[in-house]
């Protein structure tokens, strides 16, 4: 009953987004199915990084979509909007199974909300380090920002920002 009730809420909060709807971009992208084509443990990876006001983003794949995400060392896991998961759902990048329930989070201004939680199966930053099953927390605001966080971050061994030269210097476990 508890599985249903989470699936009829899913669906629900997919379909009935209010307020103004932005118009983001996707691009579906193919996926590799070889793991020799992405880094391997002990990997020192550079991922470049576009910096718009102050903030850094860095391109990644979502189960074989294309995005931008943030990449940011104060969120604790990584973050979609529900246009996002809506747009993984409708692809068939997402599935029923995929939900892993609810959670209560802490967001910036220091207020409690509760969101859905749901099984990213890849996350690929920069078609080179694969992040296989990641915890997000689907955000119920359509215009929240994508967050690459520590869910993600502490599965690597070191990451060095170059400001420069506009990268990050990650080397992997």
């Amino acid at each position: 009953m508890k599985k249903y009730v989470l699936s009829l809420s899913l669906i629900m909060a997919l379909l009935s987004c209010g307020g103004e709807k932005r118009k983001p971009i996707y691009v579906d992208l193919e996926e590799a199915t070889e793991e020799s084509l992405y880094a391997q443990s002990g990997d020192e990876i550079i991922v470049p990084f576009r910096n718009e006001n102050g903030v850094k983003y860095v391109a990644v794949k979502v189960n074989g979509v294309g995005f931008e995400m943030i990449f940011d060392t104060g969120c604790s896991g990584a973050l979609i909007s529900v246009a996002e998961a809506n747009y993984l759902y409708q692809k068939g990048k997402l599935a029923q199974d995929d939900i892993l329930g609810t959670a209560q989070s802490q967001i910036a201004d220091g207020s409690v909300v509760e969101n859905m939680v749901v099984n990213l199966k890849e996350v690929v930053i920069n078609d080179q380090i694969l992040c296989p099953n990641v915890r997000a927390t689907v955000s119920g605001n359509i215009n929240a920002p994508l967050l690459l966080g520590n869910e993600i971050l502490d599965r690597l061994a070191t990451i060095k920002i170059d400001n420069e030269n506009e990268t990050l210097n990650f080397k992997l476990k």
